[in-house]
C-alpha cells in the first residue's frame, strides 16, 4: 500500500505558516528599512497566533538582524526583504536547534545576571522571588507543566529586574522568549530529579538573600547544565559543544573532589 505523503502546507507548523504570512504582509504593505510593522494586537489577529508566539517570531527575526524591536514604540524593519523567495522570512531552524541555542544563551547569560543581582537586589524583589518559589511549588503540585514553565521564567525575570539594569531585563526576556513545549517532560522525571530542579530555585533565593554573588552564579550555571543534560537524555535535544564541555568539566571537577575526600 502506498503511503500518502503530507502536502507542504500540511507539514508546515503554525509558526512556519505565520512567518510565511508575515512575509507576505510585509511585501503587500511595501515595508522598507525603517518602516514600522503593524501593531502587535493587529499582527496577532492577522497571523492567527498567540501573543507569545508572535513575540517569539519577532525576537527570532530581531536576532537575525531583520527587524528592530523598540519597547514602547513598536517593531521596525531593519532591511528590506526579497520577493524572489517563496518564504523570505523562513528561518530554517529546527525546534531542537532553537531550544539548544536558547539553553546555551541562558547558560551564558543567567549566571552573570544572578551574580550581579546578588549585589543589587532589594528586599521587595526578594519577597516577590519568595512568593514566586511558592507559586512554582503549587504548579508542581497541580502537575501543570505550562504553569511550572511560566513561573520559572518569572523567577529569572524577577532576578534580572533585581539588577536594576533594563538592558539585562530585556536580554533575559529575549533569551526566555522561545516557548519550551517539551517542558511537559517535567512530570516524566524521577521524583528526585524534579526535587533537585525545584531545590535550585530555593538555593538561589538563599544565595541572593546572603548577597553571595559567587554562590548565586554557581547555582544558576548548575541549574541550566542540569536542564541541558535532562533534555538531551529525555527529549533528544542535543547540547551545544560549549554546554557539553562545561558539563564534562563539572563532572571531572566533581570526580577530583571525591578523590581528594577519600
Amino acid at each position: 500500500m502506498r503511503l500518502l505523503q503530507p502536502s507542504p502546507e500540511e507539514s508546515m507548523s503554525k509558526k512556519d505558516k505565520a512567518l510565511e504570512r508575515l512575509g507576505q504582509i510585509i511585501q503587500d504593505l511595501g515595508l522598507k528599512a525603517g518602516d514600522r510593522l503593524p501593531p502587535e494586537r493587529r499582527l496577532v489577529a492577522m497571523l492567527d497566533v498567540s501573543r507569545n508566539t508572535l513575540r517569539s517570531i519577532l525576537h527570532s527575526l530581531e536576532a537575525r538582524g531583520l527587524v528592530s524591536i523598540r519597547p514602547g514604540s513598536g517593531c521596525y524593519m531593519r532591511i528590506g526583504i526579497s520577493s524572489a523567495q517563496d518564504n523570505p522570512l523562513d528561518l530554517n531552524l529546527s525546534p531542537e536547534k532553537v531550544m539548544a541555542d536558547q539553553l546555551e544563551a541562558a547558560y551564558l547569560l543567567l549566571p552573570m545576571v544572578a551574580e550581579h543581582a546578588a549585589d543589587r537586589i532589594g528586599e521587595r524583589k526578594l519577597e516577590e522571588l519568595k512568593q514566586c518559589s511558592v507559586d512554582i511549588s503549587r504548579s508542581i503540585f497541580k502537575e501543570a507543566p505550562k504553569l511550572v514553565w511560566n513561573e520559572c521564567l518569572t523567577f529569572f525575570r524577577l532576578i534580572a529586574i533585581g539588577t536594576g539594569n533594563d538592558f539585562l531585563v530585556r536580554a533575559v526576556e529575549q533569551v526566555c522568549s522561545v516557548d519550551m513545549s517539551t517542558f511537559d517532560m517535567f512530570f516524566t522525571l524521577r521524583r528526585e530529579e524534579r526535587e533537585a530542579i525545584f531545590a535550585d530555585h530555593i538555593k538561589l533565593l538563599h544565595a541572593l538573600r546572603a548577597r553571595d554573588s559567587e554562590w548565586a552564579r554557581a547555582i544558576t550555571a548548575n541549574y541550566f547544565l542540569r536542564m541541558c543534560s535532562i533534555l538531551e537524555e529525555r527529549e533528544n535535544i542535543p547540547m551545544t559543544d560549549l554546554v557539553f564541555r562545561s558539563l564534562r568539566e563539572q563532572e571531572d571537577q566533581h570526580e577530583r573532589n571525591e578523590a581528594w575526600s577519600t
